[in-house]
């Protein structure tokens, strides 16, 4: 990879700071449960509205694509402010910024409540997605600051495994809530947990160990020589040098691959069609969706872990976006198999998904320590980007044969073949990711620059 910019030039860097005392190494696992409990909660968010179709449809007089529209906004403003969340907190530190982001999570979700007009509830989805924004890369940034370089991969997929949690209480769980109270009054208790969370955050959460002054608000990993240097750029400087190297483009792609079939299938068109090619209640349908996210959780420490044994990233990212693609389509086209069996396939896809989140630690390698929020940042840009095109893009799609039944005077309802013909898409994606990785080189784990 080339220097990305004359002000990058990395001569002397020394190895990162370790937490060395046993007190300071609870509280660096105090701090990021804080941190990851954010990220848990947005997930939670962000897939709502996917046990809530039916609701919003009938309360708000919407079509499919309109309500892919309505979840997409999350990942509009969400894609959107990664670019800003990364700067913002390489130049201001995490705590400050993660209290007024749970806050305002916690304010869209009330607004999402209380709403009666579908632009209302798409500012509140909205104000959720800018909040969110700055959960994941925060997490990551107060890891990258609170542990050694060797343990970022474990602990990024301790981090997703603690999101995916909060995406399976957004299946069964959030479906029997919604089904006994309403989805305003369900919408309304989670954003009292946010207000929750913003106080516990302003408790707990630390920027990183011992003084701000002894230590760089990179986690100490860059020498004195190369801070004085890289003090001299500006964060616009920093920026141009990450989106001009085209590996960070390929790394980010090749995620946005790779998630968007968990956001177009898993986060909101499975459940509608579960309940209709495996004839699935609504809670069965989301509790049988939300095994893909147990495979997510279990599977992202575990990538983390055997990558850093094996001293190679591509090799598990490979095999994963084959495995994941296998299974997805093996379930969108045999949908009425045995349900241990369809567990299984549900469960090995997020497996093997899980791979992705090998991306982020790929670009932090590939860049200097100096650009770890902004890098971060501008990759999960992309990556959200899977959510905000394929959820509209397929509710248009859906749209299009719902269409076709009238026009041809068919069921009002959606086949189970006219769902299988739209979601095809989400396999090509992961076949694409494939190619892309080949145009990836190896970073043996260890920072390339």
């Amino acid at each position: 990879m080339q220097v990305i910019s004359n002000n990058y030039s990395c001569s002397s860097v020394k190895k990162p700071h370790q937490v060395s005392s046993i007190s300071c190494l609870v509280k660096a696992w105090v701090i990021w449960i804080v941190a990851a409990s954010f990220y848990s909660y947005e997930f939670f968010l962000r897939i709502s509205p996917s046990v809530m179709v039916a609701d919003l449809m009938h309360s708000l007089k919407v079509s499919a694509q309109a309500l892919g529209t309505l979840s997409a906004c999350y990942y509009y403003a969400y894609a959107v402010m990664q670019i800003p969340v990364g700067i913002l907190l390489d130049q201001h530190g995490v705590k400050r910024l993660l209290v007024f982001a749970a806050a305002m999570v916690a304010v869209g979700s009330v607004m999402f409540a209380m709403a009666d007009t579908l632009w209302v509830v798409c500012f509140g989805r909205v104000l959720m997605g800018i909040g969110s924004a700055f959960s994941f890369v925060g997490c990551l940034k107060l890891a990258a600051n609170w542990f050694a370089a060797g343990q970022f991969s474990v602990v990024i997929g301790l981090t997703n495994m603690l999101g995916v949690l909060g995406a399976i209480g957004a299946s069964a769980p959030l479906a029997y809530l919604v089904e006994n109270f309403g989805w305003r009054h369900t919408m309304l208790i989670a954003g009292i947990v946010g207000a929750l969370l913003a106080i516990l955050i302003k408790i707990v959460v630390q920027d990183e160990p011992g003084n701000f002054d002894e230590v760089t608000n990179l986690g100490s990993e860059v020498s004195a020589q190369d801070d004085t240097e890289t003090a001299k750029s500006s964060w616009t400087e920093k920026l141009y040098g990450v989106v001009r190297c085209p590996l960070n483009w390929l790394i980010a792609i090749y995620g946005g691959l790779m998630v968007a079939p968990i956001a177009g299938f898993t986060e909101l068109w499975g459940v509608p069609f579960f309940m209709q090619a495996a004839h699935l209640s609504r809670p069965e349908a989301a509790g049988i969706s939300s095994i893909v996210f147990m495979g997510i959780a279990l599977g992202g420490p575990i990538n983390g872990w055997i990558s850093g044994i094996i001293g190679k990233r591509k090799p598990l990212m490979f095999v994963g976006a084959i495995g994941a693609c296998l299974c997805l389509f093996t379930v969108l086209h045999i949908p009425q198999m045995n349900l241990m069996l369809l567990s299984v396939l549900l469960f090995m896809f997020g497996f093997f998904t899980s791979s992705m989140l090998l991306a982020f630690v790929l670009v932090k390698e590939c860049n200097p320590p100096w650009v770890t929020g902004i890098v971060i940042g501008f990759t999960n840009m992309i990556v959200m980007l899977g959510g905000t095109i394929f959820q509209p893009l397929l509710g248009w799609l859906l749209d299009k044969e719902q269409s076709f039944n009238v026009a041809h005077h068919l069921q009002l309802s959606l086949s189970t073949s006219q769902y299988q013909h739209v979601l095809l898409l989400l396999p090509a994606c992961q076949v694409a990711a494939l190619i892309v990785l080949l145009c990836l080189k190896e970073t043996h784990c260890r920072r390339r620059i």
